[in-house]
């Protein structure tokens, strides 16, 4: 269970953005969706629901799926044969991990329709759709079986995605929080308004950083160069951003730092992180 204290700040801190911007994504959300090139762009929750961020800093549940179907020059029937994924699960990590050049995109659609292109071995679009009907990926199902706590009966498994309410089980578990979490938060209120950084953050945060010689405590991560040491955060251990004392804070690259807890994961979705990951790849 995601502890209180791990997700605390999280709704009480968000990006700046225009209204606008926020409607606009939203609105491609519920269209043809927005296209993702890693899953380190989605973030899954204690029981591996996915996630995208908001630039309003809220959670979003999310489908992810591939956009795209290659139709060979005499196939006249188009009918999508990929799935579409609720969980992170094994199916999803496979087919990242294996550097397949597919289409990913993710919506927020709970009718189970999707838009869906098919192309031919060019690029060419052959038929686009708006509203193409796609059915849930079985070993995802396996996982809300597990959720829900009922067993998984493989030969029933085609019934199982016949049936399957995408609609609700966005009811019930399209928060990436529990409710008792939820109410703590709002109860807790009165803290969040006092827990900000201090005025002199940035001359404290630079001492901690040289005393420590700007070295990631957890991965041993160190800049080659005065460029790099942007990658470099301090951390509040116990999250209290008044509790400047050396024991509360820890020296962590930006990758270690987004996954302190589920409030930091929000890093994730940052260009620095992204960049970061591809100078640790170069290396």
């Amino acid at each position: 269970m995601i502890k209180f204290t791990d997700f605390k700040e999280f709704l009480v801190v968000v990006k700046d953005l225009t209204k606008e911007d926020l409607i606009k994504i939203k609105l491609t959300l519920q269209n043809e969706g927005l296209d993702i090139k890693s899953l380190d762009e989605l973030i899954e929750n204690e029981n591996d629901i996915l996630f995208t961020i908001l630039p309003d800093g809220t959670l979003q549940r999310v489908n992810l799926y591939i956009a795209e179907q290659i139709v060979g020059e005499y196939v006249n029937e188009f009918t999508p044969k990929y799935k579409y994924h609720i969980f992170k699960c094994n199916t999803i990590i496979e087919m990242f991990n294996s550097g397949r050049k597919h289409r990913y995109k993710i919506n927020v659609r709970n009718n189970g329709t999707f838009y869906f292109r098919y192309i031919d071995f060019y690029g060419r679009i052959l038929k686009e759709k708006n509203d193409e009907k796609i059915y849930i990926c079985k070993n995802c199902l396996k996982k809300y079986f597990k959720l829900i706590g009922k067993k998984y009966y493989y030969k029933d498994s085609d019934e199982y995605v016949n049936n399957f309410n995408l609609k609700e089980f966005d009811q019930k578990f399209g928060t990436f929080f529990n409710n008792t979490d939820i109410q703590d938060l709002f109860q807790a209120n009165s803290y969040f308004s006092s827990n900000v950084y201090p005025k002199k953050w940035n001359m404290i945060s630079k001492k901690i950083k040289i005393k420590r010689d700007y070295t990631c405590e957890k991965c041993g991560f160190k800049p080659r160069n005065n460029y790099e040491k942007r990658f470099i955060h301090v951390h509040h251990i116990n999250g209290d951003k008044t509790n400047n004392n050396q024991d509360n804070l820890k020296v962590l690259c930006i990758k270690c730092h987004a996954s302190v807890d589920s409030y930091h994961l929000r890093m994730k979705a940052s260009s620095d992180y992204r960049e970061f990951e591809n100078i640790l790849l170069a290396q």
